[in-house]
């Protein structure tokens, strides 16, 4: 939702870490990135994605950015009543994206469990010690590589090349340039 197209990059790598975050809850069955992104854009019904993915709850939200400030919601709708179980909206500055995104994913998983009644022993945290730079350049990277065409392909490897460049030892840089 952010005014700027470019930005776009940066919602979908807030979006797979929250992703790989509530992936790593042993009662929770999360659906892929590629099914999950497949809706990103689409005007389709909570009642339609959750019969096409076979889920009873869907986490949505939306990511704006402008300038050095982020506002990301997030919402737990149950899918066969077409409910909000939990909603919230997050306005931060945007000094350390990880620490943001360990706030926000925690606050989700929190509600998650709540909801859910799930049993969840510690929340699980972004790695905080990569550069934010470097992983602005990483999630451009990724942003790029998804849309398979040759030249998103080489400013893909561009970009991992300048995230590697700044932080030798991002390892996600790394798997994704080879």
């Amino acid at each position: 939702m952010s005014s700027d197209d470019e930005q776009d990059f940066f919602s979908d790598g807030i979006s797979d870490v929250l992703l790989n975050l509530l992936a790593k809850i042993p009662d929770l069955r999360v659906i892929s990135r590629t099914s999950a992104f497949y809706y990103k854009g689409k005007n389709r019904t909570i009642s339609d994605i959750s019969a096409d993915l076979n889920v009873a709850y869907v986490l949505e939200g939306s990511v704006r950015k402008a300038g050095n400030q982020i506002r990301i919601t997030a919402q737990l709708i149950d899918a066969r009543t077409d409910t909000h179980l939990w909603s919230e909206t997050y306005d931060r500055e945007l000094k350390n994206i990880f620490a943001v995104q360990d706030e926000i994913s925690a606050a989700i998983v929190g509600a998650l469990k709540d909801s859910l009644e799930l049993e969840v022993e510690t929340i699980p945290r972004v790695a905080a010690s990569i550069n934010t730079e470097a992983h602005d350049a990483y999630l451009r990277g990724r942003h790029l590589l998804v849309q398979r065409t040759k030249s998103s392909i080489e400013g893909a490897v561009k970009n991992f090349e300048k995230a590697i460049e700044i932080q030798p030892g991002y390892a996600l840089a790394h798997a994704e340039l080879a």
